[in-house]
């Protein structure tokens, strides 16, 4: 913790020295002195430095220095610390995720120099309080972030892409080889370039995905030592070197916790993965934007708990997307249930997962929220139920808290275990429809109305009030639909904005109809 000691005279001289506070930030002035005093919230002595850069533009011909003191009680023993590093140029920017230093016209009337100094500390203390200790980075907007699946190019040509909804883009996905030195396997090397010189050309930052539910098999291989971290780091850092990438957004599913079948486990895995990030950011560089997708749970401990703890994780990652979807699938558990339930209310016992309970789980743990962007699903799941007729069910023992969710599905109907991502597109009632569809699919085949408030075709639209989601029922297939539409997606990012969560990253891309109504829907709710 940090108390900054501001005081001004012909050259004004910005004094800090450590300190144990309370939480609070507070501002307080002595009239004898004529110093002011804050109190950062953690505030780690790499970003303190930073500040420099940004109050010296505020102050103009004011001279501001950051000196660093030890813990002492004499304040007067003070070290200086080393030269602060210059913020990258304002413009262009391949990182819009980075401070950029603004650039400022003279006042014709000078403000007093106290209120120059505490607009500047605000305005940094802003920025920086609650991101990784590496550098200060923050967002000039809120981060709107796609998956776009490599894959499925065909739903979503690179030449389609409405770039001026996005911020960002995650190319999903690269899968790793056995070996830390193999390079990463990227489909469609043509569709990928065409996506990153989209996404360069109209302002947007693009990270390359690597991992996902079928390419995350050898990850607990690749950085179980150092060798092997140091190996795989650079392995990484080939990849985004060649396609020009901003950073990488890496997708394990799961460190020490069973995911896609045939996946390697390791008790030291969420250790040995902070180690890893710990090196990739060394070598990428602070620049260089590093996300992770995660489970609304956090990671898995040595000792089969969840960890407590994500604080480390914190200070080397930008962002991570907490994956609040997938809660329930056909390909997993005996109940239909929401994808991606806001709310836990009416959820059976064994599954008590929400978007309110992860952004709770990880900001609980030291994760700060401002580095947390929310998954939101363009996708929904398909179950046949053993009825026509859907019961009520009251898991929270509130007799007015019932849904029709959380019934028991047919189970004989349900698909083998797979990842949504690379379900292949509806053909509208015909024999090779999977479990998952995508919401623009819905409208195209008739199961829903363009606006989204009616089911057709023998489908009728619910809202569930537990979960905050719709779903669609068909009695005569006994066909139960759970998914997501523009305006249950408005009110989880209205929930992830109050919460004060850094944005919203939608997995996919492709799963929005061609008038963009989810997109649309989540960017005005930011």
């Amino acid at each position: 913790m940090f108390d900054l000691h501001v005081k001004w005279s012909r050259a004004t001289v910005l004094q800090a020295h450590t300190a144990q506070k309370s939480r609070n930030t507070f501002i307080s002035k002595s009239i004898s002195t004529s110093s002011y005093v804050v109190s950062a919230l953690s505030l780690p002595p790499q970003l303190l430095f930073n500040l420099s850069d940004l109050l010296n533009t505020a102050m103009g011909c004011f001279q501001v220095k950051i000196l660093r003191g030890i813990k002492t009680s004499n304040p007067t023993h003070i070290l200086e610390a080393p030269p602060s590093p210059s913020f990258p140029p304002a413009s262009p920017s391949p990182h819009p995720h980075l401070i950029t230093q603004p650039t400022l016209s003279a006042p014709t009337k000078k403000p007093h120099p106290a209120m120059l100094v505490i607009t500047a500390l605000f305005a940094a203390l802003h920025l920086i309080s609650g991101t990784g200790a590496l550098v200060a980075r923050a967002e000039s907007k809120p981060t709107l972030a796609v998956y776009y699946p490599g894959y499925h190019s065909n739903l979503l040509p690179p030449e389609s892409i409405p770039w001026d909804l996005y911020t960002h883009l995650d190319y999903f996905v690269a899968t790793t080889g056995s070996e830390p030195s193999d390079d990463l396997k990227i489909e469609n090397e043509e569709n990928l370039k065409a996506v990153v010189s989209g996404a360069k050309s109209h302002g947007v930052s693009v990270s390359l995905t690597v991992g996902g539910w079928t390419g995350s098999k050898y990850f607990s291989k690749l950085v179980a030592d150092e060798e092997s971290r140091k190996t795989f780091v650079q392995t990484i850092l080939r990849a985004v070197k060649k396609y020009d990438f901003d950073g990488v957004d890496l997708d394990w599913e799961y460190p020490n916790v069973p995911g896609n079948d045939g996946n390697i486990l390791s008790k030291d895995d969420s250790a040995n993965y902070l180690k890893f990030l710990k090196t990739l950011r060394q070598v990428l560089g602070s620049k260089a934007r590093i996300s992770a997708a995660v489970a609304v749970h956090g990671f898995m401990g040595p000792d089969g708990k969840y960890l407590t703890d994500h604080k480390a994780y914190a200070e080397v990652l930008d962002f991570i997307t907490i994956m609040a979807y997938d809660l329930y699938s056909p390909s997993s558990g005996e109940l239909a249930g929401p994808n991606a339930p806001m709310f836990d209310t009416c959820n059976d016992p064994e599954v008590k997962f929400s978007v309110d309970q992860a952004i709770k789980t990880w900001t609980s743990t030291g994760f700060p929220a401002a580095q947390i962007l929310l998954g939101l699903p363009a996708y929904g799941y398909k179950y046949t139920m053993p009825n026509s007729e859907l019961t009520p069910t009251n898991f929270s023992g509130q007799s007015n808290l019932t849904s029709l969710f959380f019934s028991k599905f047919d189970k004989s109907a349900a698909p083998a275990p797979t990842e949504s991502s690379t379900a292949g597109p509806t053909t509208c009632g015909g024999e090779e429809d999977g479990h998952t569809w995508l919401y623009k699919d819905l409208v195209a085949c008739g199961m829903l109305s363009a606006d989204g408030s009616q089911g057709l075709k023998g489908f009728t639209r619910h809202y569930d009030h537990c979960s905050r989601t719709p779903f669609l029922f068909d009695p005569s297939s006994k066909t139960f639909i759970s998914y997501d539409d523009p305006r249950s997606l408005a009110r989880k990012t209205k929930f992830a904005k109050s919460s004060g969560l850094a944005g919203v990253n939608v997995f996919d891309a492709t799963g929005d109809t061609q008038e963009r109504v989810l997109i649309k829907a989540i960017k005005s709710s930011l």
